[in-house]
C-alpha cells in the first residue's frame, strides 16, 4: 500500500499518492455523499469538521485504493471533485 498524504489547500482537500490526486473543493461540495456511496473502492470517508457551508464533506483517504475510474468526478452533481 502506498503511502496517502492528505493536505488543505483553501478550499481544496487534496488526497495524494506517487500514482493518483484527488481533490475535493469544499466550496463546491454540498455533502450529497454521492461519491462516499458510489466509489467502488471506498476511496472516501467523510470528514469530521464542517466545511464553510456546515456540512461533513468526503476526504480521499483511501487514495490508494484509487483506481482512476473516475466515478467520482462524472457523477458529482457539483463538480467539486477533480482526479489526476
Amino acid at each position: 500500500m502506498a503511502d496517502v498524504e492528505i493536505s488543505r489547500d483553501n478550499y481544496l482537500v487534496i488526497g495524494k499518492t506517487d500514482a493518483v490526486e484527488i481533490d475535493v473543493d469544499t466550496f463546491l461540495c454540498k455533502g450529497c455523499g454521492i461519491c462516499v456511496e458510489m466509489c467502488p473502492r471506498k476511496v472516501f470517508e467523510w470528514s469530521k469538521e464542517l466545511s464553510e457551508k456546515g456540512v461533513h464533506y468526503p476526504v480521499p483517504a483511501a487514495a490508494d485504493k484509487c483506481v482512476r475510474c473516475k466515478l467520482c468526478e462524472l457523477l458529482c452533481p457539483d463538480f467539486a471533485i477533480s482526479v489526476r
